[in-house]
């Protein structure tokens, strides 16, 4: 039995998000609970009452401080109700079906009498309708829509997972009762790709199996088109609703889901159906063996150049060495052994010569195309051995097949040298099989970027900004350093690296090197983690400055000038302002009078801010210092006997004090 999944399946955008914002709320502190299940599917809801987020129907149920509002939205009242009770509120609502909302409410706000195309049962349109008004109706028929009255306006809005035909045939009829009629067609187009994959299938297998939760709506609706389409079909919630009968005689089943159906629920399924398949082909006895045919048997002796095999039959098979395995062993005792369990491919029925010749190779092959072919419409991994680098990329073997991944699917990243993976068993990714030329390509690329996706989820729901972090670094860009803190990549800004100016990530750090970061943001939107080196140590300005007493002279060099002073470096990365009027004793017009970018000089520091990081300096009073300490001196040593003092001469140099 081919067993096929439906292109488009299980989760939808808006359901992926609110179960996405359920979990990061699970992962922060405090109790938050959904209004009403997030999603219509109990699997999912019992998995994040597990992880902590209980299902409440009434925010006086709330035993936390934060609701989330589910997929199918809220009336407005909700909002207000929440803010009297001062909650903080996750909005999960769905987009489409914020942007249905939206839509009722405007076409309400301009006059319109408001239609909401749906089930008026299902809590999207009851949400819908509370932002229309009370004069809004819902209409789910088409005879619904031809008992309404004739009306001045009239506006349309539809449920997001209602179907398209039905929608466009109301439609047709409401157009008919007022000469003004807005429609505003909200339905998700991911419902129309889901809807239209399963009808699809349904016409190409025997029976089809849909899964979801047997309240939702949309999955409902699933089951009821591929009803429609003339196939067999069964609505279940879990694999353990299989049962082997709905299977007999069926060459082909079908796997579709609803919008709220998680893949994990899908995966069990498909592999339940597996389970059922090999079961009922094993149960299928043959009274006798034909040449082409393919049977299952146990290997009862082994030795270097063949291999005997118990396929319960009158006489045992034989498998010649050349016709045990790809690529070829040595000895068959490399790749079988006694009392394992294989299937064979039948090359001659006739035991009049002792031992039926049979092959494992044909057989691997034969079943390996429909794993192949199974693996790539499930998009299952499979494993496969790299038998050399060739031009273009890898040649390997999956399941006794040779297939092929070119060098693009090698790695995420650009590997020069394919000749590494020689040898090596690769987990890979079947993206083209054709059974008829023989060819199978698979992408180890594809696996890598779904690895990394799901490590980001985890570091996206598990980190926060201002956290330290360890990490590896990986790379070196001449804009910053790339840090792997789990699995992620995050980016290093160059001006992150470290306080002082860094011209590039090499003078900081190498590839290789362990280093303890801090989170500065997280972007889901973009994938994106940007990270701080430097904010993880101190500001070696607080060292400086520390260091620097008020009144000190100090050495420094000019670094440049403004029209407001000149900037004086006092210590390697830190710098100081003498301002204009501290630049001379005399007045300054322009800093470049006194001082060049380069210049060396003496300052006095003035003060030292350290909530500002500023530090005031002064040339001026540096100069007046040192020529003070020299007349003192001279003062001392030639100052007696004369008919003047020093001061009465040279006093200008002692007026100022600061």
């Amino acid at each position: 039995m081919n067993i096929l999944l439906a292109e488009h399946r299980g989760f939808c955008y808006g359901v992926e998000r609110a179960v996405a914002m359920a979990r990061e709320c699970a992962a922060r502190p405090g109790k938050a609970a959904t209004l009403g299940p997030i999603i219509h599917n109990p699997q999912m809801v019992a998995r994040l009452a597990a992880q902590g987020v209980a299902t409440v129907d009434s925010l006086d149920a709330l035993q936390g401080d934060t609701v989330i509002i589910r997929s199918h939205g809220v009336p407005p009242e909700t909002y207000r109700q929440a803010a009297d009770k001062n909650l903080t509120v996750v909005d999960a609502t769905c987009p489409h079906v914020k942007k249905a909302q939206t839509a009722a409410h405007d076409l309400r706000e301009d006059g319109y009498r408001v239609i909401v195309v749906g089930e008026r049962g299902h809590p999207e349109v009851q949400s819908i309708v509370a932002w229309a008004g009370a004069a809004a109706a819902v209409v789910e028929t088409v005879e619904e829509a031809a008992a309404l009255p004739a009306m001045p306006r009239l506006g349309i809005v539809s449920q997001t997972t209602f179907p398209p035909g039905r929608f466009a045939d109301i439609v047709a009829i409401l157009n008919t009762k007022a000469p003004d009629v807005q429609v505003n067609r909200t339905i998700c187009t991911a419902t129309e790709m889901r809807q239209q994959a399963a009808v699809d299938l349904a016409a190409r297998v025997d029976v089809m199996i849909v899964v979801g939760g047997l309240n939702s709506a949309n999955t409902t609706r699933l089951a009821q088109l591929c009803r429609e389409a003339g196939c067999r079909v069964q609505h279940i919630e879990t694999a353990a609703e299989l049962d082997r009968e709905w299977f007999k005689g069926a060459e082909a089943a079908g796997i579709t889901a609803g919008a709220s159906t998680p893949d994990w629920v899908i995966e069990e399924v498909y592999q339940k159906m597996q389970e059922i398949d090999q079961e009922q082909a094993m149960e299928q006895e043959l009274n006798h063996i034909e040449k082409g045919s393919i049977v299952k048997g146990k290997v009862v002796r082994v030795r270097a150049d063949e291999v005997f095999v118990d396929i319960g039959y009158k006489a045992e098979g034989v498998i010649p060495l050349a016709e045990l395995a790809y690529p070829h062993p040595a000895t068959a005792g490399d790749a079988v052994k006694e009392g394992d369990e294989i299937d064979v491919y039948v090359l001659d029925a006739d035991s009049s010569e002792g031992a039926i010749k049979l092959s494992k190779v044909r057989a691997d092959s034969v079943i390996a195309w429909d794993k192949l072919e199974n693996a790539m419409n499930a998009r299952q991994p499979v494993e496969g051995k790299v038998l050399e680098a060739v031009k273009g990329g890898l040649s390997v073997a999956v399941f006794g097949v040779r297939g092929f991944v070119p060098a693009s699917q090698a790695d995420v990243r650009f590997v020069e040298d394919l000749g590494v993976f020689a040898g090596q068993t690769l987990t890979i990714l079947p993206i083209e099989v054709d059974r008829d030329k023989k060819r199978v390509v698979l992408s180890r690329r594809a696996i890598l970027e779904e690895e990394r996706r799901r490590r980001e989820e985890e570091i996206f729901a598990r980190f926060q900004p201002g956290q330290t972090v360890h990490g590896t670094v990986r790379r070196l860009a001449a804009f910053g350093a790339f840090v792997d803190i789990g699995g992620v990549d995050g980016l290093v800004h160059v001006s992150d690296l470290s306080w002082h100016r860094v011209k590039t990530p090499a003078e900081i750090v190498s590839v290789g090197d362990e280093v303890d970061v801090v989170i500065l943001k997280l972007d889901p939107q973009t994938r994106k983690i940007s990270l701080s080196l430097k904010a993880g140590q101190r500001d070696p300005w607080f060292d400086v400055a520390d260091s620097l007493t008020v009144g000190a002279i100090v050495p420094g060099k000019v670094t440049k000038t403004s029209k407001f002073g000149a900037f004086v470096e006092v210590a390697p990365g830190v710098e100081g302002l003498v301002h204009i009027s501290e630049l001379d004793d005399r007045r300054v017009e322009k800093a470049e009078e006194v001082v060049t970018a380069g210049q060396e000089v003496n300052v006095k520091i003035l003060g030292v801010d350290t909530k500002t990081k500023r530090i005031s300096l002064s040339i001026a009073q540096a100069k007046q210092e040192r020529d003070r300490a020299e007349y003192s001196h001279y003062i001392q040593d030639s100052g007696q006997g004369l008919g003047f003092t020093i001061g009465d001469k040279l006093g200008h140099l002692f007026k100022r004090e600061d």
